[in-house]
């Protein structure tokens, strides 16, 4: 009985061992298809565009001070209190019961102007004592009133000088920051490819690592060949073998470096971490693009900054036209209607027979803190910072696109040269190889060779792959890599 059950046991093992595996989902990546990526679904993009989605809440905070307004509150009243009785012009009463209802619809305007549209009903129900004989008035009356009320700046915030300022303000610091933006995701493609070129020469940095091991035992394989044989000098195959030992902690090394930044660029496209990453690419090098020159006052940076020198203006101009007394212009024009029936008063009302007009003036000044010329002195170094700011970025595009442009063809040379270093790393390797088969050569000076093929291996990828970033680098400098109109919408975020 044991027995069947171990048999059928290892009959079950064998029958998963055999059951196929499923494979990895393998994706294939371009440095195109990378940025196209982290633009699309990178966490890092996302984090940008949120981020500047909520630099729109100052704005419409701004704006919110100039909203539509409706005010609206009725309520009911008892009044059963007592009074002093001094005339027979008194009424006194047993109890008066008030419906009162108040509806306002009102603006700010940026012209330094605040409306209100005022709509009042006030429905009266009283018991009066019954000694007053005849003059007792009406148990139940209806009052009914409407207007307008207008106030007008007409010297602190003139006619809205200091409204228009700081809506101004607010609106250009947003173009502002929406402006760079852009710059913001460029600098996400290019971490983006960085980390993209990082896993590439890290899979080709391991690739190599395998091939020199593999090298490397042949040419143990040789050398215990040629000892056993008696053609060897001393402690050449101990040698051989330490040189190998390397070989093997070189692989393992290389290996986890290339997971790890495989994995680190899948997380950062939000990609699955568990996928196979097949690389579509060549080493090759394009030649160095010839681009004209650019105009600096064009670039997002510029353009950005000098939005902020106008609303550092606007805000100026807005605190030097808040710095005087408030004298404001005010005007209200009522029509009113009363009567023991609500459309008897609503009839009088709209007949307007019963007007009531108010046209004055409010002053208002406060001093002590001298908060007014404070708030002027704030601004203007605001100002004159965002414009130092400017003059400081006019100067610094230059620089860094002659450096972008520098460095291009700085690493287009690296990568030339080092394509050349490989090549004749592997001739020699190929002819010391060669040479110390025939016992002609020191197998120290193959090892070294060895070593020399591998590192100037190892060097081509890395400056064929500096050679691109730098490319996109300096795209980067003259807004080319993420042009205006290519920006994704923010109904794409």
């Amino acid at each position: 009985m044991v027995k069947k059950i171990i048999l059928l046991l290892c009959a079950a093992s064998t029958a998963l061992a055999q059951q196929p595996v499923a494979p990895a989902n393998v994706i294939t990546l371009s440095q195109k298809k990378v940025a196209e990526l982290a633009l699309q679904q990178g966490y890092r993009t996302k984090e940008v565009n949120l981020a500047y989605q909520q630099q729109k809440f100052p704005l419409v905070q701004t704006l919110s001070a100039y909203d539509w307004q409706i005010n609206a509150y009725t309520g009911y009243e008892l009044d059963k209190r007592a009074q002093l009785l001094t005339s027979q012009t008194i009424d006194p009463h047993n109890k008066i019961e008030r419906y009162d209802t108040l509806l306002q619809f009102g603006k700010r305007f940026t012209t330094g102007t605040a409306a209100t549209l005022e709509l009042n009903r006030l429905s009266q129900s009283a018991s009066y004592d019954t000694a007053l004989g005849s003059n007792v008035p009406p148990g139940n009356q209806t009052l009914d009133r409407a207007g307008i009320l207008l106030e007008q700046a007409i010297l602190g915030n003139f006619f809205g000088v200091a409204d228009r300022g700081i809506v101004n303000a607010a609106e250009e610091t947003y173009k502002a920051s929406e402006i760079l933006r852009a710059n913001d995701l460029e600098n996400v493609v290019l971490d983006a490819i960085s980390q993209f070129w990082s896993a590439f020469i890290a899979q080709e940095n391991f690739k190599e690592a395998v091939a020199a091991r593999d090298r490397y035992k042949k040419l143990t394989d040789t050398v215990r060949r040629k000892t056993s044989l008696g053609y060897s000098n001393p402690g050449d195959l101990p040698q051989a073998q330490a040189e190998l030992e390397a070989r093997e902690q070189i692989v393992k090394a290389a290996s986890t470096d290339y997971l790890a930044s495989v994995e680190n660029l899948l997380t950062s496209l939000a990609l699955d971490p568990k996928s196979e990453v097949k690389f579509e690419m060549t080493t090759a090098l394009p030649a160095i693009p010839s681009l004209p020159p650019i105009n600096t006052e064009d670039l997002r940076q510029i353009r950005s900054q000098k939005l902020l020198v106008s609303a550092a203006d606007e805000n100026l101009t807005a605190a030097k036209s808040l710095s005087y007394p408030t004298l404001n212009f005010v005007g209200r024009a009522y029509t009113t209607g009363v009567g023991e029936k609500s459309e008897d008063s609503y009839s009088e009302l709209t007949g307007g027979s019963r007007p009531d007009y108010y046209v004055g003036l409010k002053f208002a000044y406060n001093f002590g803190s001298d908060f007014q010329n404070e708030r002027i002195v704030y601004n203007k170094l605001n100002r004159d910072l965002q414009q130092t700011r400017l003059d400081r970025a006019q100067l610094e595009v230059v620089d860094t696109n002659i450096q972008a442009e520098r460095k291009a063809q700085a690493a287009y040379s690296i990568a030339q040269s080092a394509e050349k270093q490989k090549t004749y790393s592997e001739k020699a390797v190929s002819e010391l190889n060669r040479s110390y088969s025939q016992g002609r050569t020191d197998i120290n000076n193959l090892i070294q060779a060895l070593n020399s093929q591998f590192a100037a291996q190892i060097k081509y990828i890395t400056a064929v792959g500096n050679y691109h970033i730098a490319l996109n680098q300096w795209a980067a400098s003259r807004d080319e890599l993420i042009p205006d109109d290519k920006t994704p919408s923010e109904e794409k975020k």
